[in-house]
């Protein structure tokens, strides 16, 4: 049975088309236009020989072949690079700067370019689904729950997500609103995945973990991209996306992105009234200044709706509930900036800033925030065997929120301010072998005074192939501004904020297998951990206190 067919097509600028895979998607006529054609292609192929599963055209634009050959290590097929090069894949979620994964004394886990190729995902928590401790669930067509470590909900208040560096964390709701992460897989390099606390760089709510989602640079994406499919669930989809260069120093990409999902069935067995579509675009600039500065500025706009069912109030007195179905309208937008600036020792700072918008109409509540944000980082180097980063932070946000019978809060107008402070100080004892990480943040939280957050971590390579890790951290979790119950609760003041505090306790193997062709093997090639000789497999001690 054809379930779905996805094509894409590129274009190098000159009106020559290219094209590279990829399963999204257009609604209308083409969408229309390329369902018949993948039926018929399909008919064609049952006369000759067993017809496939998917009718898929595959093609890649010699800009985009240009830059795979030869691929980084962090990029390549992990089955056909060596156990040196799997070993130096470089991560920035555990520091903040570039250090090899072998000497990273964290649970980490990245899914790099060609893992992305393969999935066959089209949202990103699909893609998060293969990495070893996330729990991943799918609560309708157009809502996920991400958590690490179990305690999984829709809104995982233990976990904290970012997109080339923008806290996409609500701290209304405690949670990610998923629907809106409609970041185009095609722009995404890497993901980078932290399994344990990272408050001691990220701040709080990093407590079960960390999601660093890094999108490719604007040079790395030049050319023309078209990408088109359709189905009996995901009913459209589409991408268009233009890169080029001007005045030599700048590259730039610009993009929309479209999807129109239908609704799953119901328990009862008709519709599920979680229909979902959006309209997404954004573009990114990166400027090399100088040959010390570069610029990135990047943004997005969205807007669409979804269906969803809850169980709502019809009244208070009698009480009565029931289920109702409901149409939930979503806009927002950002803007990023990053200076990046390195000085003549080596050293290097880095100055962020973005701003970002949105507005949720419904299910059950009506939510518009704004929140600015500024990062400042220092990198360098203390002698020969010290690589200190510190970095200061602010953040405010603002929102306003209009209540209804099913959920309502304190005060319609809130407006919230976060200041940080933080050092990290990686220490090498000894050259290629033992590596001990010293850091601390200082952070007000958004309802909470000032907590210190702490992390010790040693991590011992003895051998070329094996790294043993222990860590010793402690992380804060802000409590979200969220009174969700069954009825009116607007008499009731919000009770005062109070900082939940976690001690865990981390030690861990990782071990890093050679290539082969093993599929068991190809897991661990990913920088899975192994005490057992013959099999890769995490194997990881906490203890929470």
């Amino acid at each position: 049975m054809l379930s779905s067919c996805f094509m894409s097509r590129s274009f190098n600028g000159t009106g020559v088309p290219n094209s590279r895979s990829l399963s999204t998607g257009l609604g209308g006529v083409v969408g229309f236009f390329l369902w018949i054609h993948c039926a018929t292609v399909s008919a064609q192929s049952q006369q000759s020989v067993a017809p496939p599963a998917l009718q898929t055209t595959t093609q890649i634009a010699p800009q985009y072949a240009a830059q795979a050959s030869p691929p980084p290590p962090a990029q390549a097929d992990l089955l056909q690079i060596s156990l040196e090069d799997l070993m130096n894949i470089k991560v920035t979620s555990v520091s903040k700067t570039e250090q090899k994964m072998s000497r990273a004394a964290a649970a980490i886990f990245v899914i790099t370019r060609e893992d992305i190729n393969r999935s066959g995902a089209r949202r990103i928590p699909d893609l998060l689904r293969m990495v070893p401790g996330l729990d991943v669930s799918q609560i309708n067509d157009n809502t996920w729950s991400v958590s690490s470590r179990g305690f999984n909900q829709q809104f995982t208040n233990k976990l904290l997500v970012l997109i080339d560096g923008r806290a996409v964390y609500s701290p209304l709701l405690g949670g990610v609103n998923w629907d809106t992460q409609d970041v185009p897989l095609d722009d995404i390099d890497r993901i980078e995945v932290i399994r344990g606390p990272g408050a001691a760089i990220w701040g709080a709510n990093a407590v079960n973990g960390v999601i660093n989602i890094v999108t490719k640079s604007a040079s790395e994406t030049k050319g023309g991209l078209i990408t088109a499919g359709g189905g009996t669930e995901g009913q459209a989809q589409s991408t268009a996306q233009y890169g080029g260069t001007f005045h030599g120093a700048t590259s730039y990409r610009i993009f929309t992105k479209y999807l129109n999902q239908g609704s799953l069935p119901g328990l009862d067995g008709g519709s599920g009234s979680d229909t979902w579509h959006l309209l997404h675009g954004g573009f990114r600039t990166d400027t090399q200044i100088s040959k010390k500065d570069s610029l990135t500025v990047q943004g997005d706009l969205y807007t669409g709706a979804e269906g969803a069912g809850i169980i709502h109030i019809f009244s208070v007195d009698p009480p009565v509930i029931g289920n109702e179905d409901v149409i939930t309208s979503l806009s927002g937008g950002n803007i990023l900036g990053r200076w990046n600036h390195t000085f003549s020792n080596g050293s290097d700072t880095s100055l962020q800033f973005y701003f970002d918008n949105y507005k949720r109409d419904g299910p059950e509540s009506n939510e518009e925030r704004n929140t600015i944000d500024f990062d400042f980082n220092h990198h360098f180097a203390w002698g020969s065997r010290q690589d200190v980063v510190w970095g200061v932070g602010y953040r405010r946000t603002w929102d306003h929120v209009i209540g209804t019978i099913d959920q309502d809060f304190n005060s319609p107008d809130t407006s919230l301010e976060l200041f940080n402070f933080f050092v990290q100080d990686p220490i090498t004892l000894d050259p290629d072998r033992l590596f001990l990480t010293i850091g601390t943040k200082l952070e007000n939280g958004y309802f909470t005074s000032y907590g210190l957050e702490p992390s010790v971590r040693l991590a011992w390579t003895p051998e070329n192939w094996l790294t043993l890790w222990s860590a010793v951290s402690r992380a804060e979790r802000s409590p979200a501004g969220t009174l969700n119950w069954w009825w009116d609760l607007r008499s009731f003041p919000i009770p005062e904020g109070r900082a939940h505090r976690w001690k865990r306790y981390y030690s861990a193997i990782r071990k890093f297998c050679p290539s082969t062709s093993s599929p068991m093997r190809r897991d661990s090639a990913r920088s899975q951990t192994s005490i057992f000789p013959l099999m890769c497999r995490r194997f990881s001690i906490a203890t929470i206190i």
